[in-house]
Protein backbone atom coordinates (compact mmCIF):
# COMPACT_ATOMS: atom_id res chain seq x y z
CA UNK A 1 0.00 0.00 0.00
CA UNK A 2 2.81 2.34 1.09
CA UNK A 3 4.50 1.23 -2.05
CA UNK A 4 1.72 2.23 -4.47
CA UNK A 5 1.03 5.42 -2.82
CA UNK A 6 4.91 6.39 -2.96
CA UNK A 7 5.20 5.56 -6.44
CA UNK A 8 1.76 8.01 -7.53
CA UNK A 9 3.10 10.82 -5.76
CA UNK A 10 6.85 10.59 -7.41
CA UNK A 11 4.85 9.90 -10.54
CA UNK A 12 2.60 13.24 -10.55
CA UNK A 13 5.99 15.35 -8.98
CA UNK A 14 8.10 14.28 -11.89
CA UNK A 15 4.94 15.66 -14.47
CA UNK A 16 4.67 18.94 -12.76
CA UNK A 17 8.71 18.66 -12.85
CA UNK A 18 8.79 17.93 -16.51
CA UNK A 19 5.44 20.01 -17.23
CA UNK A 20 7.20 23.31 -15.39
CA UNK A 21 10.51 22.52 -17.98
CA UNK A 22 8.59 22.23 -20.92
CA UNK A 23 6.14 25.23 -20.42
CA UNK A 24 8.05 27.65 -18.28
CA UNK A 25 10.43 30.60 -19.38
CA UNK A 26 11.95 30.09 -23.16
CA UNK A 27 15.65 30.58 -24.32
CA UNK A 28 17.31 29.86 -27.52
CA UNK A 29 21.07 30.31 -28.74
CA UNK A 30 22.77 29.57 -31.40
CA UNK A 31 26.62 30.55 -31.95
CA UNK A 32 29.39 30.76 -34.34
CA UNK A 33 32.85 31.54 -33.45
CA UNK A 34 35.06 31.57 -36.35
CA UNK A 35 37.71 29.34 -35.62
CA UNK A 36 40.57 31.66 -36.87
CA UNK A 37 40.12 34.11 -34.42
CA UNK A 38 42.27 35.52 -31.63
CA UNK A 39 40.02 37.70 -29.73
CA UNK A 40 43.42 38.29 -27.83
CA UNK A 41 44.61 41.62 -30.04
CA UNK A 42 40.94 43.10 -29.14
CA UNK A 43 41.14 46.12 -26.66
CA UNK A 44 38.63 48.52 -27.81
CA UNK A 45 35.17 47.50 -29.38
CA UNK A 46 32.29 50.17 -30.11
CA UNK A 47 28.58 48.74 -30.26
CA UNK A 48 27.19 50.57 -33.67
CA UNK A 49 23.48 51.09 -33.54
CA UNK A 50 21.71 48.12 -33.75
CA UNK A 51 19.42 47.70 -37.26
CA UNK A 52 15.17 47.29 -35.86
CA UNK A 53 13.22 44.67 -37.68
CA UNK A 54 10.73 45.08 -34.43
CA UNK A 55 7.73 46.83 -34.33
CA UNK A 56 8.87 48.56 -31.32
CA UNK A 57 10.42 52.53 -32.78
CA UNK A 58 12.93 52.21 -29.71
CA UNK A 59 14.06 48.42 -29.65
CA UNK A 60 17.47 49.00 -31.04
CA UNK A 61 18.39 51.31 -28.63
CA UNK A 62 17.18 49.82 -25.87
CA UNK A 63 19.35 46.50 -26.57
CA UNK A 64 22.62 48.54 -27.83
CA UNK A 65 22.32 50.55 -24.33
CA UNK A 66 21.98 47.03 -22.13
CA UNK A 67 24.80 45.46 -24.37
CA UNK A 68 27.08 48.19 -23.89
CA UNK A 69 26.64 48.20 -19.92
CA UNK A 70 26.52 44.22 -19.82
CA UNK A 71 29.57 44.60 -21.95
CA UNK A 72 31.21 47.39 -19.94
CA UNK A 73 30.52 45.42 -16.43
CA UNK A 74 32.96 42.76 -17.80
CA UNK A 75 35.66 44.38 -18.10
CA UNK A 76 37.06 42.39 -20.81
CA UNK A 77 36.91 45.30 -23.48
CA UNK A 78 37.00 48.60 -23.17
CA UNK A 79 33.88 50.02 -24.63
CA UNK A 80 33.64 53.63 -27.07
CA UNK A 81 31.04 55.66 -25.69
CA UNK A 82 28.20 55.78 -27.77
CA UNK A 83 27.65 59.59 -28.22
CA UNK A 84 31.29 59.31 -29.62
CA UNK A 85 30.24 56.63 -32.38
CA UNK A 86 27.53 58.43 -33.25
CA UNK A 87 29.51 61.48 -34.11
CA UNK A 88 31.99 59.30 -35.95
CA UNK A 89 29.27 57.64 -38.03
CA UNK A 90 27.39 60.76 -38.93
CA UNK A 91 30.82 62.01 -39.85
CA UNK A 92 32.19 59.45 -42.07
CA UNK A 93 28.06 58.47 -43.63
CA UNK A 94 27.56 62.33 -44.31
CA UNK A 95 31.24 62.79 -46.49
CA UNK A 96 29.73 59.34 -48.32
CA UNK A 97 26.23 61.35 -48.78
CA UNK A 98 24.45 58.64 -47.00
CA UNK A 99 20.97 60.24 -46.29
CA UNK A 100 20.69 60.79 -42.16
CA UNK A 101 18.51 57.71 -40.66
CA UNK A 102 18.76 55.52 -43.75
CA UNK A 103 20.12 51.63 -43.35
CA UNK A 104 23.29 51.75 -44.28
CA UNK A 105 25.69 48.31 -45.00
CA UNK A 106 28.66 48.44 -43.12
CA UNK A 107 31.57 47.34 -46.10
CA UNK A 108 34.65 46.40 -45.35
CA UNK A 109 36.03 49.90 -46.29
CA UNK A 110 33.49 51.82 -43.76
CA UNK A 111 34.68 49.69 -40.98
CA UNK A 112 38.55 50.07 -41.35
CA UNK A 113 37.41 54.16 -41.25
CA UNK A 114 35.49 53.31 -37.82
CA UNK A 115 38.12 51.26 -36.57
CA UNK A 116 40.94 54.33 -37.56
CA UNK A 117 38.54 57.02 -36.23
CA UNK A 118 37.75 55.16 -32.79
CA UNK A 119 41.12 53.41 -32.33
CA UNK A 120 39.24 50.11 -32.12
CA UNK A 121 39.93 46.75 -33.49
CA UNK A 122 36.08 45.51 -33.83
CA UNK A 123 32.62 46.17 -33.69
CA UNK A 124 29.65 44.96 -32.70
CA UNK A 125 27.10 45.38 -34.50
CA UNK A 126 23.20 43.40 -35.15
CA UNK A 127 19.82 43.68 -35.26
CA UNK A 128 16.64 43.59 -32.83
CA UNK A 129 14.20 40.89 -34.58
CA UNK A 130 11.63 40.86 -32.29
CA UNK A 131 10.73 43.13 -29.43
CA UNK A 132 6.77 42.08 -28.46
CA UNK A 133 4.59 41.79 -25.87
CA UNK A 134 1.05 40.35 -25.12
CA UNK A 135 -0.94 39.87 -28.37
CA UNK A 136 -2.78 36.63 -29.45
CA UNK A 137 -1.22 33.86 -26.65
CA UNK A 138 0.36 36.42 -24.87
CA UNK A 139 3.91 36.51 -23.58
CA UNK A 140 6.69 38.50 -24.01
CA UNK A 141 9.38 38.17 -26.56
CA UNK A 142 12.91 39.66 -27.41
CA UNK A 143 15.02 37.83 -30.12
CA UNK A 144 17.83 39.56 -30.88
CA UNK A 145 21.08 38.97 -33.33
CA UNK A 146 24.80 40.40 -32.56
CA UNK A 147 28.15 39.96 -34.53
CA UNK A 148 31.77 41.04 -33.67
CA UNK A 149 33.73 42.00 -36.87
CA UNK A 150 37.44 43.20 -37.50
CA UNK A 151 37.42 46.32 -38.10
CA UNK A 152 41.26 45.74 -40.19
CA UNK A 153 39.73 42.58 -42.24
CA UNK A 154 36.17 42.90 -42.06
CA UNK A 155 36.26 39.51 -41.06
CA UNK A 156 33.36 37.53 -38.55
CA UNK A 157 35.03 36.68 -35.52
CA UNK A 158 31.90 35.84 -33.55
CA UNK A 159 27.88 35.67 -34.20
CA UNK A 160 24.85 34.62 -31.87
CA UNK A 161 21.73 34.73 -31.66
CA UNK A 162 19.16 34.41 -29.20
CA UNK A 163 15.15 34.40 -28.66
CA UNK A 164 14.05 35.13 -25.09
CA UNK A 165 9.92 34.66 -24.32
CA UNK A 166 7.98 34.69 -21.56
CA UNK A 167 4.97 32.71 -22.65
CA UNK A 168 4.38 30.20 -20.65
CA UNK A 169 1.39 27.61 -20.54
CA UNK A 170 2.48 27.00 -16.61
CA UNK A 171 2.40 30.69 -15.57
CA UNK A 172 -1.31 31.26 -16.47
CA UNK A 173 -2.11 27.77 -15.01
CA UNK A 174 -0.67 29.27 -12.22
CA UNK A 175 -1.29 33.03 -12.76
CA UNK A 176 2.71 33.51 -12.17
CA UNK A 177 3.11 37.53 -13.43
CA UNK A 178 4.67 37.61 -17.22
CA UNK A 179 8.72 38.14 -17.39
CA UNK A 180 8.53 41.91 -18.56
CA UNK A 181 10.36 43.04 -21.69
CA UNK A 182 13.34 45.11 -19.65
CA UNK A 183 14.05 41.73 -17.94
CA UNK A 184 14.22 39.39 -21.30
CA UNK A 185 16.33 42.42 -22.48
CA UNK A 186 18.97 42.09 -20.12
CA UNK A 187 18.60 38.25 -20.43
CA UNK A 188 19.17 37.91 -24.15
CA UNK A 189 22.26 40.22 -23.87
CA UNK A 190 23.22 37.96 -21.03
CA UNK A 191 22.94 34.77 -23.11
CA UNK A 192 24.55 36.24 -26.12
CA UNK A 193 27.71 37.73 -24.82
CA UNK A 194 28.13 34.44 -22.68
CA UNK A 195 28.86 32.73 -25.77
CA UNK A 196 31.81 34.91 -26.32
CA UNK A 197 33.60 36.32 -22.99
Amino acid sequence: MYNVKYMKMKAVLMFFLLLFVVAGCGTSTIRYVNPTANFSYIKKVAVLPFNNLSDDRYAGERIRNTLTVDLMSRGVFEVVEQGEVTKVLGVIFREAGVEEGRAVTVDKETLKLIGEKLSIQAVILGSVDEYSGGGYGGGNVVSVAMRMLDTNSGIVLWQAKTTETSKSILRKLIGIEEVDRSELTRNAVKNVLDTLL
